[in-house]
């Protein structure tokens, strides 16, 4: 059985669905001692599901009170919609594995299905990988901006699309940089080819998918000015010549 604890608007929609499948205790229940006011997620008997969205410096303290508390916690990101009462949400979470049974069924019942999200790795991975996704999203819409309805390549400013994607690269490429310096992962050594290959498996099977992705991208972006010099070529030959 699972409490819920907070004010954030998405811990209604997910206390829904848990009291759909009778999981979620009385709204009368005695909240735990150890438990601060402020705190949004959810108690359970052997653990603390942490749901709030601040950032990842507050997350670590409280997940150093749990720790005090000899409870374990986990860190849960999503994309919170209304409708996720109905079809369930969109996961990723972060703390030590194993997971207790109890966050586990929590994520099973919370998801769209049964085993239907993904562990990123350590406390601190599940905020870095819906940032990572939230910035893609956003890089997608801004390029769909410069691409009108019917209109012709020519008459696209591509140099600024890709401006701007640049500028998005360059915030993507110092959030990786942080996140691995935040956890103690060296880019030194790292050999393209070898992250490639962790990260070509299914996420279920990475171990830390988080430090993968953020590892790929960092290696990436070393390519970038190559790429920027190239593109640089190609606007230019695009742009409308004089008569």
């Amino acid at each position: 059985m699972f409490q819920p604890s907070g004010t954030a608007p998405h811990l209604h929609w997910l206390s829904l669905r848990l009291r759909q499948r009778g999981l979620l205790l009385d709204a009368g229940s005695i909240a735990p001692d150890w438990l601060p006011d402020d705190w949004q997620g959810f108690t359970a008997s052997d653990c603390w599901l942490d749901v709030a969205s601040d950032d990842s410096a507050k997350l670590a303290l409280r997940m150093q009170h749990c720790q005090q508390q000899h409870l374990a916690a986990v860190e849960i990101c999503g994309q919170w919609q209304p409708q996720g009462e109905q079809h369930g949400f969109l996961l990723l979470c972060g703390g030590a594995l194993p997971l207790t049974a109890s966050a586990i069924r929590w994520l099973d019942t919370i998801a769209p299905l049964p085993g239907a999200w993904l562990h990123c790795g350590p406390v601190g991975s599940a905020r870095y990988t819906l940032h990572v996704m939230n910035a893609l999203q956003y890089a997608w819409q801004l390029a769909w901006q410069q691409l009108p309805s019917g209109s012709r390549p020519s008459a696209i400013n591509w140099e600024q699309a890709m401006q701007q994607q640049f500028a998005m690269a360059d915030k993507l490429l110092a959030l990786s940089q942080q996140y691995l310096q935040q956890h103690d992962i060296p880019l030194a050594g790292q050999d393209a080819e070898t992250v490639r290959t962790r990260f070509s498996l299914p996420p279920g099977q990475q171990t830390h998918f988080a430090a993968n992705l953020a590892l790929l991208i960092v290696l990436a972006m070393q390519q970038r000015d190559i790429l920027h010099a190239t593109l640089h070529k190609v606007f230019h030959t695009l742009q409308p010549q004089p008569a």
